[in-house]
């Protein structure tokens, strides 16, 4: 490198060649790189779900072209399907009367089923009104007066019985539906003419009952040895909360907070302390109890697509692709002997070390890099066992009722109301885990019954 201290002239013809050369060659680097420059400028990709952790409802969606009408059958290869028949209640005979031909009578010929057709519909919706009559009377002996007490279903304050009850909480949570169509649905179905600040006193009477009942998944949640986290915005009372989510295949627990730090983490959780937690790399989802983490591959691949679509990658195709491969050939644990897998697990170990030994050419890529060499023994780690999934997918996937209620409803006007939600929610999605019948679910909730109380999920 040429010293600017020196004095050109005391160099001779050679030396000033060997300048200028090396100066033109540095010239022409930086012409290229300021060409690489402005070509990345003009062609910046923007950042969608598919190449990023934006949100889908974000994308700018192009108008679906006009397409032929989709043939009636199953798809091709595809095997086809008709509707499942149902047991009747009902059957009606439909028999021949006579010949259409010649006008004879045939009522009374013998005659063989051809076909059957079920139709389905619902009975006429009506209410039952239950009124309880209390008595009172005189004892001959002692002349005291004594009243017998209301019965079951009567207590002091109830005015909605245990199906109406449940009705309202499952339209006005699980669809999220506000108290005023509640109460349109209930008008025009039932004829019942109820107000909201019934519903509203109403909902809040299962608040106890519900809470337990969440305390029950709690409970159990907290001895699982594989549990997957997230979270997301939502509003209470106009200010910033945070729902997140603590689940496994058969249990969903529920929490609205102020804080998104690792203190929520550390108030669900206490001195639980998992095998292997599961969740994106979030600063807080980091500061988990688990002895071991797998990070969420989707988020990565994700990541991945944005630095192919603006840099043209090849490191980012690369990983990228051992990544599918990966998780693509997880799913065939249950179909290859424990050697084999565990020599292909060593390939794919050894292929994503050779990655992370080379430096990409651009930013995006070199910061991926960077989060894999940190996180490296929590990318691959579902390898290891058949019960960690290689995605947080699950749990994105229970919070998105929660994401379509904030939408509708636009938050919560009451902490009470946001923590009810989170209780409901929670036995909501862990009975349809457990594929319990929901309605009988929540009437024995409602009757105080231990219903989540034997620990045999995980």
């Amino acid at each position: 490198m040429f010293d600017k201290k020196r004095n050109l002239d005391e160099l001779n013809r050679a030396q000033l060649i060997d300048l200028v050369e090396l100066l033109l060659a540095r010239v022409a680097t930086l012409e290229k790189q300021v060409a690489r420059l402005k070509s990345t400028e003009s062609k910046q990709v923007a950042k969608t779900s598919q190449n990023s952790s934006v949100p889908p409802s974000q994308d700018q969606k192009a108008n679906k072209p006009a397409s032929a009408p989709a043939k009636r059958g199953p798809k091709h290869g595809h095997v086809g399907k008709s509707r499942e028949r149902m047991i009747p209640d009902e059957i009606v005979e439909c028999r021949v009367v006579c010949c259409q031909r010649c006008g004879m009578d045939l009522s009374e010929q013998p005659q063989w089923v051809v076909g059957r057709h079920q139709v389905i519909d619902l009975p006429p919706i009506q209410p039952v009104v239950r009124e309880a009559w209390r008595y009172r009377t005189t004892c001959p002996q002692c002349k005291s007066q004594q009243t017998a007490p209301y019965g079951p279903g009567f207590e002091r304050g109830r005015t909605f019985g245990p199906h109406l009850e449940r009705l309202v909480l499952y339209l006005h949570y699980a669809h999220p539906l506000s108290y005023e169509r509640v109460q349109r649905i209930l008008r025009e179905l039932y004829g019942l003419k109820i107000s909201q600040g019934a519903l509203v006193n109403r909902v809040k009477g299962t608040e106890k009952s519900l809470h337990r009942a969440a305390e029950g998944i709690h409970r159990q949640l907290k001895q699982a040895a594989v549990i997957g986290s997230d979270e997301t915005g939502a509003r209470v009372d106009g200010a910033k909360f945070w729902q997140w989510v603590f689940q496994t295949p058969h249990l969903a627990y529920y929490v609205l907070r102020p804080s998104r730090a690792a203190q929520v983490i550390d108030e669900v959780m206490g001195e639980a302390q998992p095998a292997v937690w599961v969740s994106d790399v979030f600063s807080a989802q980091m500061c988990h109890p688990a002895r071991d983490y797998q990070i969420c591959l989707a988020h990565q691949v994700r990541d991945l697509q944005y630095a192919i679509d603006n840099h043209e990658c090849t490191w980012a195709q690369q990983a990228q692709t051992l990544l599918h491969l990966a998780m693509r050939f997880q799913r065939q644990r249950d179909c290859l002997d424990a050697a084999a897998f565990e020599r292909q697990r060593l390939a794919y170990e050894a292929q994503l070390d050779d990655l992370l030994a080379q430096s990409p050419d651009n930013t995006d890529s070199e910061m991926l890099r960077g989060r894999f060499l940190k996180h490296r023994q929590a990318i691959f780690f579902f390898l290891q066992r058949a019960d960690v999934p290689p995605t947080n997918n699950a749990s994105e996937q229970a919070l998105r009722n929660s994401v379509i209620y904030r939408k509708v409803t636009g938050g919560f006007r009451s902490e009470w109301g946001a923590h009810l939600y989170a209780n409901l929610i929670s036995i909501l999605e862990t009975t349809r885990r457990q594929e319990r019948p929901l309605f009988e679910t929540l009437a024995a909730i409602l009757q105080d019954q231990p219903v989540f109380a034997p620990p045999h999920f995980a």
